[in-house]
């Protein structure tokens, strides 16, 4: 018996799982990376690259591998997912240097890096509760990322220290994230930018205290 369309719009999340998306093309026209699920009814996304010179899909890294995605989500995360109706789990959201060879993403709260070209995929120490990592454009082994209120920086390379790179003790000011109308109202979801050479960010602080 066939199956009704209401139960497969459900068991497909509105026939957008399997589909790719997100996609990042590196400048020398080399690979595409994107994201997508095994099939029509896998909710778990994974990272994929497409080789432009006749090499074809192959998965770059897959989040079952690296940490299984308990649900244990910063609350900035959830609510991210929330405003762009995101209902899959694995690796939903990604970031590149500027010749995408290395992504930079968010696994259960904990950040991962993976080499583009070998697959080779690491978990670095920071801060729990990361959200919006995103490697330096210079691929030189730097990723800034959100922890709470705070912005923070960590090394992908030999120097993997974590650091605070700004973030204040009020409770109402945060660093590195979009304010509430931004992300509802413009759009924006995000709250920091690299410089292209990857010597500095351009940040944006909200202080949410009553005027």
């Amino acid at each position: 018996m066939a199956e009704s369309f209401p139960r497969l719009t459900a068991r497909t999340r509105r026939f957008t799982l399997g589909e790719p998306r997100t996609p990042a093309i590196a400048p020398d026209g080399s690979h595409v990376l994107f994201l997508r699920s095994r099939y029509g009814t896998d909710p778990v996304t994974l990272l994929w690259a497409l080789d432009l010179d006749g090499g074809g899909e192959r998965l770059v890294a897959d989040p079952e591998r690296l940490l299984a995605d308990r649900g244990d989500l910063p609350e900035a995360e959830k609510r991210r997912r929330e405003r762009a109706r995101e209902s899959a789990a694995g690796i939903v959201g990604y970031a590149c240097d500027h010749d995408v060879t290395v992504a930079a993403y968010a696994l259960g709260g904990q950040l991962f890096t993976t080499d583009v070209g070998t697959g080779a995929s690491a978990g670095l120490d920071t801060a729990p509760g990361v959200f919006d990592p995103r490697p330096g454009p210079d691929g030189g082994g730097l990723v800034a990322y959100v922890a709470g209120p705070v912005l923070r920086l960590v090394g992908a390379g030999q120097d993997r220290a974590d650091r605070e790179l700004a973030g204040e003790p009020a409770a109402d000011v945060s660093w590195g994230s979009a304010e509430f109308v931004a992300a509802e109202e413009m759009g924006r979801s995000r709250g920091f930018w690299w410089a292209p050479d990857s010597s500095g960010l351009i940040v944006a602080r909200v202080d949410n205290a009553p005027v």
